[in-house]
């Protein structure tokens, strides 16, 4: 149970550059980016399920619930994460959490 999308940690976009030393700059800056990206979240997530918690996307939350969370708020890139247990979250809130997980797996 992941919010990561199947297959963005597959390949390392490092060894693109010796395989294909003529590849766009901005093609690969994006690749990086993307996977780099992905990668901090699966470290995000990994501790905080060490800890009996979930990452849950800021669009899963409501804007109050943002509010009192806030001390538990990661940011990765331009994107807010929340670190809540599964019991905190209201019934709309884990509705959306597992609509996440299901569209990531998708």
């Amino acid at each position: 149970m992941t919010i990561i999308p199947e297959g963005k940690l597959k390949h390392d976009p490092q060894r693109l550059l010796y395989h294909f030393p003529s590849i766009n700059k901005v093609r690969y800056t994006k690749l990086s980016q993307e996977f780099y990206f992905w990668h901090s979240v699966s470290v995000a997530e990994e501790t905080a399920r060490m800890f009996g918690r979930l990452l849950v996307p800021a669009r899963c939350l409501h804007w109050e619930r943002k509010m009192r969370l806030a001390d538990r708020r990661l940011q990765i890139g331009k994107k807010s994460f929340y670190v809540a247990a599964l019991e905190e979250l209201t019934e709309v809130e884990k509705r959306k959490y597992f609509a996440e997980i299901e569209y990531k797996e998708a």
